[in-house]
């Protein structure tokens, strides 16, 4: 069983016990912190150890020294826990030039005498996927005086003895894990200058430096490596995103992985750029923040303990089987949350053919046991389809086609009306001005869609972040674009607006006034069609075909808008304005409250905002209804500013003309 698993089981306790006897967790937690100091010294000893003896042959001396001088740094904890005599026999074993294989048995035990004595696992993981720009951060603030900026010596590592470690010697560390790498920052290096950093840093810290340390002897994955790697070995993605199983292979495991399952040269050219990829692929940066793969994951290890109780209940251990139907439950519990916010119904199916499954497990006969174990597999499938699947194609198309036709034809409207303006009059000869503004608008918007598809492909780390803000954004430019159409559904009070803003710029009597007025009336409908398809592609993500839908989409609409403009120029054709500005302005309302649900729940994704389950809202992804009180508040704020904005423009505004009339 997992430690996130242990922990999981062991929180009710905790929970328990804080209500009882606070005092008792507060003494708790020195001893804690110090059991884990003697596991991470123990586990030390025995990589040491490990490197220096193979075979009862002693290789390397220091390192055989180095792994007794551990040892002898381990026995006052090991007293004061009453561990001493695993502690001895382990060092016995060192003098004796033991198996390693043996020694490492002892290390086991050691580790289940302390988690069994505290109640806790001893190992712990980071709370999140580690970052290694903080590592890097740490790194320069409190190893790079002696390691040096790329790990190769740094100003001090002269006047060291020894020295310190190069940390970009891959041959010397092919053997080494990141987790080692933790285990040493923590109680520092014996016989050395390095220090323990386990009270000088937070423990997410120090797995960002060991994670970012133990990175910096492979070059950085180039775009070509990263795309090989997700195309030629998709499953490896699973794996390597979860940043508690890399910690624990080697180089030389993941150089392997690498090779075989990409079945590349030894030579090849972009090995080392792949084995560094695989390395620091847990990080938050690569695939360590991506939620849908930590899902599936956690869904892929729930069926995996499903099977394990299965194999259990075949042996006839029912006890044990049980155990790891509730071990599979509580995997599952990682993800439950944002499974019920997406579909309550989804969650409540995994809850309850876990329960037909125990309660199989407990009576049933083995065929019983297949057709529930393969029930808790469907429903496990459906929750991971709830928190990955999106809006589908049709519906993308349809709103990508919206966009542009809305868009587009406004800002034919508005142009067409400028020049019609222009004519009666009797400017007709400043017409060139107005096309001047509407190419440096389009060049505008243009410079504004690179803006925006940099920005998103180089903000991995909070890239949730980004599209949810870009959707709420985006709803509130739709809902007020959907109110200023609504407010000039009246043709007078469109050619009113027009009429002003004409008469404003050759009131100016300048050249640069007619372009102007042009290139902000054509770029505030570019900008918002860039904002508004930024966060359309934000909603698609992860959708089949869901990108490809919008861009047909595009390419449709412009046509569209090509046909209409001709029209309009060659036959003198008049949209029907108070009819397309009513029909659109409900549209963009509709994708407005979609954006606004959809935002909400890609901050909740990114743990920005909390999410509190609601059973009783229907789950509607293609509309952004989600069943948490986050995302139904904020689309209940859009409905009442629905209704404000409607009385205002078909009640309370008339009223005032006529009073003042």
């Amino acid at each position: 069983m997992s430690l996130i698993l242990l922990s999981r089981r062991l929180f009710p306790l905790f929970l328990a016990v804080l209500l009882i006897r606070p005092d008792v967790v507060a003494a708790q937690g020195p001893d804690i912190a110090r059991a884990r100091r003697l596991i991470d010294i123990a586990t030390i000893a025995l990589a040491e150890y490990a490197e220096g003896v193979i075979d009862g042959d002693v290789l390397r001396v220091e390192e055989l020294n180095e792994a007794r001088l551990f040892l002898e740094q381990a026995r006052p904890a090991a007293v004061e826990f009453g561990v001493e005599d695993i502690v001895n026999e382990m060092a016995r074993g060192v003098n004796a030039l033991s198996p390693h294989a043996e020694l490492e048995s002892l290390l086991s035990r050691l580790r289940r005498e302390l988690e069994s004595a505290l109640g806790v696992a001893l190992d712990p993981l980071p709370s999140a996927a580690p970052s290694l720009a903080r590592g890097a951060a740490v790194y320069r603030q409190a190893c790079a005086a002696c390691h040096g900026e790329t790990g190769a010596g740094g100003p001090l590592a002269s006047t060291l003895d020894p020295p310190p470690g190069d940390l970009t010697d891959r041959a010397a560390l092919a053997g080494v894990t990141v987790t080692e790498f933790f285990r040493k920052i923590n109680v520092g290096v014996a016989g050395t200058a390095m220090p323990a950093f386990a009270d000088q840093l937070a423990m997410d810290d120090r797995w960002a430096v060991a994670l970012y340390a133990a990175s910096l002897r492979w070059p950085s994955p180039s775009k070509q490596a990263i795309e090989l790697m997700a195309s030629g070995c998709p499953g490896c993605l699973l794996s390597l995103s979860d940043f508690g199983t890399t910690a624990g292979l080697s180089d030389d495991t993941l150089r392997a992985v690498v090779v075989e399952r990409l079945a590349l040269r030894p030579d090849d050219t972009l090995l080392p750029e792949l084995v560094g990829y695989a390395r620091a692929a847990g990080a938050r940066e690569h695939l360590g923040a991506d939620v849908e793969l930590e899902a599936a994951r956690v869904v892929a290890r729930s069926g995996a303990l499903v099977e394990s109780a299965l194999a259990a209940a075949t042996a006839g251990d029912r006890e044990l089987a049980d155990q790891r139907a509730v071990d599979a439950y509580l995997a599952f519990e990682r993800v439950e949350t944002r499974v019920r916010a997406r579909d309550a119904r989804a969650a409540a199916r995994v809850e309850a053919a876990f329960a037909e499954l125990r309660g199989a497990l407990a009576g049933g006969s083995a065929s019983e046991w297949e057709t529930k174990q393969a029930e808790v597999s469907a429903a496990l499938e459906g929750a991971l389809d709830r928190l990955t699947t999106q809006a589908s194609p049709w519906v993308l198309f349809s709103q990508s086609l919206i966009i542009m036709l809305r868009e587009g034809l406004e800002a034919i409207l508005i142009i067409g009306a400028l020049v019609a303006f222009l004519t009666r009059a009797g400017a007709g000869a400043q017409k060139r001005e107005i096309g001047w503004g509407v190419l440096a608008a389009l060049g505008a918007s243009a410079i504004t869609a690179v803006g925006f598809a940099t920005l998103f492909g180089s903000a991995v780390v909070e890239q949730e972040i980004l599209e949810g803000v870009t959707m709420l954004v985006g709803s509130a430019v739709l809902f007020w674009v959907s109110y200023w159409l609504v407010s000039k559904i009246e043709v007078r009070k469109w050619q009113q607006f027009v009429r002003a803003q004409m008469q404003r710029a050759l009131r100016s009597k300048r050249t640069w006034a007619l372009a102007a007025v042009a290139f902000l009336a054509v770029y505030r409908e570019g900008f918002e069609t860039v904002l508004f398809y930024a966060a359309l592609f934000s909603s698609a993500d992860g959708a089949v075909g869901g990108s490809s839908a919008i861009v047909v989409g595009i390419l449709i609409g412009s046509a569209l808008l090509g046909v209409i403009y001709y029209l309009m120029q060659r036959f003198g054709v008049r949209l029907p304005l108070k009819p397309f500005f009513a029909v659109t302005s409900t549209l963009l309302y509709v994708m407005a409250f979609s954006f606004a649900g959809q935002g909400v729940a890609e901050l909740q994704e990114a743990g920005v905002i909390s999410l509190t389950p609601l059973s009783w809202i229907p789950s509607l992804p293609a509309l952004g209804i989600f069943p948490t009180l986050q995302t139904a508040v904020s689309q209940l704020v859009l409905c009442v500013a629905l209704g404000v904005a409607l009385v205002w423009i078909f009640w309370l505004e008339p009223k005032t003309v006529r009073a003042r009339a």
